[in-house]
């Protein structure tokens, strides 16, 4: 539990440093507060921390990430093409998809993914059914979104985790990973 506590600590004082823009002792101190009040609000949330991922879910993660990237330049090229020269012609279209994705980090995940590339915004996503609706700028963009490799990867990612969190804890009662039924109580009695 400390070592999370440790990790998530560095980690938000590494997102201060970076989104602030400066390394001087007043930002380092005050980020350092910061991290250190947000890890004391969250210690009762402990066993719902994010657990250090393994190489292989980094590695499933790092290709996903380059995908999107890999998305984001060609989406940019395209929806300027669309722009400049209106080829194809801009014919908006509100997309309902539902894909294979279970989680609900997958699904922001995913959702996020679609915000971020240019040419696409996800409206809205149905938690229950995993329903979602994008607007697209184009038909082309929109049919495009029904074969992304990234949906893949996000699922491939969603069995990794899943398999090793059904050797992580076991508690006699069954949770999935976003259950939101699941109480601390549950894994105090097996840290003491």
């Amino acid at each position: 539990m400390r070592k999370r506590s440790l990790v998530l600590f560095a980690l938000l004082l590494v997102f201060w440093v970076v989104i602030s823009a400066g390394v001087d002792p007043q930002h380092i101190l005050a980020g350092a507060i910061l991290a250190l009040i947000t890890v004391w609000f969250w210690q009762d949330l402990g066993p719902r921390l994010p657990s250090i991922p393994f190489a292989k879910e980094l590695l499933h993660l790092g290709r996903c990430l380059v995908l999107l990237v890999l998305y984001i330049v060609q989406s940019n090229i395209n929806v300027a093409k669309t722009l400049l020269f209106s080829s194809p012609p801009v014919s908006p279209v509100f997309v309902v998809m539902e894909p294979p994705i279970k989680s609900n980090w997958g699904r922001v995940l995913l959702a996020t993914c679609i915000t971020i590339t240019p040419g696409t915004v996800t409206i809205d996503v149905d938690p229950e059914t995993g329903r979602f609706i994008v607007h697209a700028l184009t038909e082309e963009t929109a049919i495009g979104l029904f074969y992304w490799r990234i949906i893949d990867e996000i699922k491939n990612l969603e069995t990794l985790r899943q398999r090793r969190a059904k050797h992580v804890v076991d508690t006699g009662r069954t949770h999935d990973l976003d259950s939101l039924s699941t109480l601390t109580s549950d894994y105090r009695a097996d840290s003491h």
